[in-house]
C-alpha cells in the first residue's frame, strides 16, 4: 500500500506526506534439509516541507522512516544466525536548492542525521577456530547505527563551451551497539563508510564536434568489513578524455587512472 498527499500553503510553501505499508512472506525449502520462512510487516513514510526563498532558491526540511525486509543466510551457518531481521531508519534531513546568474551556478546542499534501528551487517566468523575451510560470510544485525553528514554540489557554465562542477560529501557513520559472540563494535566506524568523499571535474565542447574532459575524486581510508580492523589508504584518482562527435558516430581517448595511483 502506497499513498502521497501534497498541499499548498501558500504561494511559496508546500507540505508534502507519503505513507508506505509492505507484508512480505517468504518460503523456502532446499535438499539439505533447510526449511525457513520469515515473515514481516513493514512501514515507512515522510513529511516534507519546502519554502521557495526566491524564484531560483527553495530551502527544504524533511523528516522519513523507510525499512529494509528482514531474511536468511544460507549454507554452514550456526542456527542462532540462519534468520535476520528487517531494518529501518529514521531520517531527518534540510537543504537548499539554487540557481544563481541566470541558472548558470547551481548549489545544493543538505545535512542530515539518520538512526538505523537492528541494521544489517554482512559479517564473517569462522566455526572452528582449527579449521580454515568453516570460515563463513552471513547477514547480521547489529542494534544501532548512528550517522550524520553533509552533502554539497555546485555546477558552473562559465562560458557557452565550458562546465565545470565540484562536489562534497562528509559523513559520521558509526555503530552505537553492536556486540556479538566475535566481536564488539560499540562506537566503532562502519565498514564502506569513507569520513569524505570530494570530486571536480571540468569539460569543455566545441561547436565543430571537439570535446574534452578532466575528473578528479577522492575519499577518506574506511573500514573494509566489520570482521577485521583492515582499512584502506585514502587515494584520488584522476580520468581524462579527449574526442570528436558529429551526428553519426564519436571517436573518443580515454584514460582512467591516469597517474597510475594504487588503491
Amino acid at each position: 500500500m502506497f499513498g502521497h498527499f501534497e498541499r499548498e500553503l501558500g504561494e511559496r510553501t508546500r507540505l508534502s506526506f507519503g505513507i508506505r505499508g509492505e507484508h512480505r512472506n517468504t518460503d523456502y525449502s532446499d535438499t539439505a534439509g533447510l526449511v525457513t520462512g520469515p515473515s514481516e510487516s513493514m512501514w515507512g513514510g515522510d513529511v516534507t516541507l519546502m519554502h521557495d526563498v526566491s524564484g531560483t532558491v527553495t530551502g527544504f526540511v524533511s523528516l522519513s522512516k523507510g525499512y529494509k525486509a528482514g531474511g536468511f543466510n544460507l549454507g554452514l551457518v550456526p542456527d542462532d544466525r540462519r534468520e535476520f531481521g528487517d531494518e529501518t531508519m529514521l531520517n531527518l534531513e534540510a537543504g537548499i536548492k539554487s540557481g544563481w546568474l541566470d541558472n548558470t551556478l547551481q548549489l545544493n546542499a543538505s545535512v542530515f542525521v539518520s538512526r538505523r534501528e537492528d541494521q544489517q551487517v554482512r559479517t564473517s566468523f569462522q566455526l572452528d577456530p582449527g579449521d580454515p575451510a568453516s570460515f563463513v560470510f552471513f547477514t547480521d544485525n547489529a542494534a544501532e547505527g548512528d550517522t550524520i553528514g553533509l552533502e554539497a554540489d555546485i555546477r558552473w557554465a562559465p562560458a557557452e563551451r565550458w562546465s565545470l562542477y565540484a562536489t562534497l560529501g562528509w559523513l559520521d557513520a558509526t555503530f552505537d551497539r553492536f556486540e556479538t559472540p566475535q566481536v564488539i563494535l560499540n562506537g566503532r566506524e562502519q565498514a564502506h563508510a569513507p569520513s569524505y568523499t570530494l570530486a571536480a571535474g571540468a569539460g569543455y565542447e566545441h561547436p565543430n564536434g571537439l570535446f574534452a574532459r578532466l575528473d578528479v575524486s577522492a575519499r577518506d581510508a574506511f573500514y573494509f568489513d566489520v570482521s577485521h580492523d583492515e582499512q584502506s589508504e585514502s587515494y584520488s584518482l584522476a580520468n581524462a578524455r579527449i574526442g570528436y562527435r558529429n551526428e553519426q558516430w564519436t571517436v573518443q581517448l580515454w584514460a582512467r587512472n591516469l597517474f597510475d595511483e594504487a588503491y
